[in-house]
C-alpha cells in the first residue's frame, strides 16, 4: 500500500516536472508605445538605408528653434519611394497622436496633434510636416529631396513649451483661426516657415545687439521654384530695422540647401529690412 502511494505520488509528480519544462514559454512584451513624435520620428529613419542617408537642416542657434524644433533632409531613391515615406510618416503621426489621446489639426504652418482640439483648452502636444521637392537634380539624381520637420519638447513645463510653439507656427484655437484640409497642407512647400507675424525672438534680440555679425535673409516668390538668400554683414540698426552690407547672393534656402551655389550679384549693395526677416548664418 505504501509503496503504491508513493510510486503514483512520485509518477505525478515527474509528470508534473516534465509538463512545465514542455510548456510554450510566455510571448515577449509588447514595447512601450513612443509618446514622443520625436523619437517615433528618428525610429523611422533609422530604419531605412535611404532615409538614414540623410542630414540634419535648418540647425537653430537660439530659442525657441534650438529648444523645440528638428529638421532632417535626405534624398530618396524614387518618387515612389518619397511618396510611401510621406504617407507612412503622417501615419505615424497620427498614431501617436492617438497614443497621446490627441487629435491632428492643420493649420497653415503645418499639421499639430493637439489634446481637447477645437476648444479653449486646446493643448499642442507636437507639430508634423514632411514634404518633397523635385529640384537640385544634379545632387539627387534618383528622387526627389524630402523633408521632415518637427516641433516638439517633452522635457520642459508646459506654459514655456506652449509660448515656444506658438513663436514656431501653433496658433491656438479661436473662432477665426483658419484651419486647412489635408490636400491644401500636402502642397505646402519645404521652406522653412516664417516666424510669427509679431514674434520677437532671442535670434532677432541678438541680431539688433550685434552690428557686424554676419546674417542672411531668404526670399522667394512664386515664379521661382528656390528662391535666393542674401548674405551680408550688419551695418546699423534703427527703429527695428536692419541695414547690412549683403556681398553675397545664393541659390535656394542656406538652412536648407544641399549645397553652396552662388548667384550673380552686386560688389556692394545695401539691403534694409525688418529685423525679423534676418537671421544668423554661417
Amino acid at each position: 500500500m505504501y509503496n503504491t502511494l508513493f510510486t503514483r505520488v512520485s509518477l505525478a509528480a515527474v509528470i508534473a516536472v516534465l509538463a512545465g519544462c514542455s510548456s510554450t514559454p510566455p510571448p515577449a512584451p509588447k514595447p512601450a508605445p513612443d509618446y514622443s513624435f520625436k523619437t517615433a520620428a528618428k525610429k523611422f529613419i533609422n530604419a531605412d538605408t535611404v532615409r538614414s542617408n540623410g542630414v540634419v537642416v535648418d540647425k537653430g542657434l537660439f530659442y525657441p528653434k534650438e529648444t523645440f524644433s528638428y529638421s532632417y533632409r535626405y534624398c530618396s531613391n524614387s518618387n515612389q519611394q518619397a511618396q510611401q515615406d510621406i504617407e507612412q510618416f503622417n501615419q505615424l503621426a497620427a498614431k501617436t497622436c492617438k497614443i497621446n489621446k490627441g487629435a491632428m489639426v492643420n493649420l497653415d504652418t503645418g499639421t499639430w496633434c493637439v489634446q481637447h482640439p477645437n476648444t479653449d483648452q486646446e493643448t499642442p502636444l507636437f507639430a508634423a510636416r514632411i514634404s518633397s521637392i523635385d529640384l537640385w537634380a544634379d545632387i539627387c539624381a534618383n528622387g526627389p529631396f524630402v523633408t521632415m520637420r518637427i516641433i516638439e519638447n517633452r522635457d520642459i513645463p508646459q506654459t514655456a513649451w506652449v509660448d515656444g510653439a506658438k513663436l514656431l507656427g501653433y496658433q491656438p484655437y479661436s473662432v477665426h483661426r483658419r484651419l486647412m484640409s489635408t490636400k491644401a497642407i500636402e502642397h505646402l512647400d519645404d521652406v522653412t516657415p516664417a516666424p510669427a507675424e509679431e514674434a520677437w525672438t532671442e535670434e532677432t534680440a541678438f541680431i539688433t545687439s550685434h552690428v557686424g555679425e554676419t546674417v542672411c535673409m531668404y526670399k522667394k516668390s512664386k515664379e521661382d521654384a528656390y528662391g535666393v538668400t542674401y548674405k551680408g554683414t550688419i551695418e546699423s540698426v534703427k527703429d527695428g530695422r536692419v541695414r547690412v552690407l549683403a556681398t553675397r547672393k545664393i541659390k535656394g534656402d542656406v538652412r536648407i540647401a544641399p549645397v553652396s551655389t552662388p548667384l550673380p550679384w552686386h560688389k556692394k549693395a545695401f539691403i534694409e529690412a525688418d529685423a525679423k526677416s534676418w537671421f544668423i548664418c554661417h
